[in-house]
Order: C-alpha cells, then structure tokens, then sequence
C-alpha cells in the first residue's frame, strides 16, 4: 500500500500540522492506514482498490476540514490479491478495538453516557445489552463486566463499570469542555457532590416510580398497592424539592451556568417517571424552564433520539412467563 501526494490537484501542504505528527504507513497485501487530522484537506491517492468502496485499481479523494470530530481520522483502504507495487509484506499486526460502549438505553445511565458521547463526539461503537431480556446476565457479558451492570465501558484491553466513573474517564481521556467537569477546585466538588446525593435520593425514586406506576401493572401484569405507589410518588415530590432547594437554586444548571455531567444524570433520571405519565415538570416551572436549558444545550434532536426508547415503554408487549421469573427478584426490591 503506497499513499502520496496526488499532484494533479490543488491540495494544502502535508506539513504544519495538517498530518498526524506521527503519520505513517503500513503496507500489507490486505489493508494500510492513513491518519488524518482535524484541520487536514486536500487530496490522498493510492494504489490499490480506491476509497471509498470503488472496484477501481487505485484511486482518489478530496478531503474537506473540519473534521466533525476532534479526533484524527483513519482512513483505513482494503486492498485485495498480492501486496501492490511490488512492496514486501509485512506482518500483519493485531487489530486495536476503540472504545466500545455497552448501552440500553431504557437505563438512566446509560442515556447520560450516550448523550454525553454523542455530544462530545467521542467515536465508540455502541454494544447494545437489552437489559429486559436479560442480556446482562450472560457470560459473554460478564467478561465486560463482572458486575453484570450497564453502562459499561471497553477500551482496548481496558474495561469499567458505573457511569459515573465512566463519564469521568470519557471527559478526562476526551478532554472534553471544562464545563462537563470543571478542573476549578470548587466547581468541580458542586458536580462531585450532586453525584454523590443522586445514587440513594433522585435515582431511587425515579426507577421505584416508573416500575410502580408502569412496568410491573403494564409489562408484568401484577399490582401495585395503591399506598405503596403513593408513598413512592411522595418521595419522589420531596427529591423534586431537595432538587430545586439545594442544587438548582436561582442558577441556570445544577451546579452554576453551565451545564455539566451532573445536569445530564439528572435529567436522564427524571425522564423515567415522566416516561410513566407522571407530570414532572408540570407543577415545577423552575424545574420546566431548567429542562428548557438541558435539552437546548444538549441538542433537541439528541435529547429526543436518546429518550426514544423509554418513551415507548408503555407500548411494550406483555412480558411472558420465563421473563416475569427473570424479574421477580427486581419486583421484591422495588416493591419494598
């Protein structure tokens, strides 16, 4: 696989910064690999089958930056039969997976992950585990995480659970904009400790209230106590309290104005009871017009590509029998 220059086109020099600083080629009879960047345009042209997807023997294209990513782009060429140009073949290395992320997006985590590296324009291929099929339970699973939880995250030969700590990692590898979490000591300790509260207080109630009201009477066809339901949707009203009280305040976002890593968990928690009809946001116009600001901020069209799925909950099929026994276990905890 040989890349140059074409030189019948009007392209930008190579040098400066436009290239990878450690650009490089690889030559094989089956693929070579080119990394551009960010601010790269101009003209590649090589031998061999031409990119993208022609049949043709050898071939061209035109570049345009920006990139929509920050990332350096790999162009990566396929190219069938013996090595071309006569080039000796090298050894063919083992291919490097990129960052893999394992997603339902009926789970609240999982949606503050996804629109987190959507956002951002993190590239990860998504690796869907239907959490109401049981998927997480698997042992291929398990091998991502024994925890047997998602999200969960891969990266090469690295692998971790909790969102939290996969959104930090994602913000810190993808130095993403200060804002998400800030490096200030004390702005960075507002999102800290909003994160912190949100596991045993929001997070809690939020899932308690959709099963309740939705999942178990809709999906699994078993009761819910009428009292039992009320006491959820009064806890829930009193994190909506803590939640305006403590952390929104007179602010634009939860921990000052900009949005962060805590706005987006907690948004994606409260779309579950409103995903069970529960009127939220109705009652509460600091919360409605802070929502406003989130889904401005994050993108209307994203907000609503990530929210799709748990939004159609109460369209589900009736769960058979093998599923109800899967889930029997989540019913005694979330009836408690």
């Amino acid at each position: 696989m040989t890349w140059q220059r074409d030189p019948g086109m009007p392209v930008p020099s190579w040098q400066g910064g436009d290239l990878h600083p450690g650009f490089r080629e690889r030559e094989s009879g089956r693929a070579g690999a080119l990394l551009i960047g960010p601010k790269f345009s101009g003209a590649i042209q090589w031998a061999g089958r031409a990119w993208p997807g022609s049949d043709s023997p050898g071939g061209s294209a035109q570049l345009q930056a920006p990139w929509p990513s920050k990332q350096f782009l790999p162009v990566v060429v396929p190219v069938p039969g013996p090595v071309p140009l006569g080039l000796p073949a090298a050894p063919t290395a083992t291919p490097t997976m990129g960052l893999e992320l394992y997603l339902d997006l009926m789970s609240q985590p999982c949606r503050a992950v996804y629109i987190f590296a959507k956002k951002n324009g993190i590239p990860f291929e998504l690796r869907t585990v239907e959490l109401l099929k049981g998927q997480h339970y698997s042992d291929a699973f398990a091998q991502v995480n024994p925890l047997r939880k998602v999200p969960a995250l891969k990266d090469g030969d690295f692998t971790l659970a909790e969102s939290v700590a996969i959104l930090l990692y994602l913000s810190r590898k993808y130095k993403t904009p200060d804002h998400w979490y800030p490096q200030d000591l004390q702005a960075c300790a507002r999102v800290d400790e909003y994160l912190s509260w949100q596991h045993t207080a929001l997070r809690n109630c939020c899932i308690q209230v959709m099963w309740q009201k939705m999942m178990f009477p809709v999906f699994l066809g078993e009761p819910v106590p009428p009292e039992t339901l009320a006491a959820t949707l009064a806890e829930l009203d009193r994190c909506l309290q803590l939640l305006e009280d403590k952390f929104l305040r007179n602010q634009a976002f939860l921990t000052g104005s900009h949005i962060s890593v805590a706005d987006l968990v907690a948004i994606t928690e409260l779309m579950h009871p409103v995903s069970a009809g529960c009127q939220v946001f109705e009652s509460r116009p600091k919360l409605a017009a802070w929502r406003q600001r989130v889904e401005a901020a994050v993108g209307k069209d994203l907000f609503q590509e990530a929210h799709a799925v748990v939004l159609k909950a109460k369209d589900l099929p009736p769960a058979d029998h093998a599923m109800k026994e899967k889930l029997r276990p989540l019913m005694q905890i979330l009836l408690k």
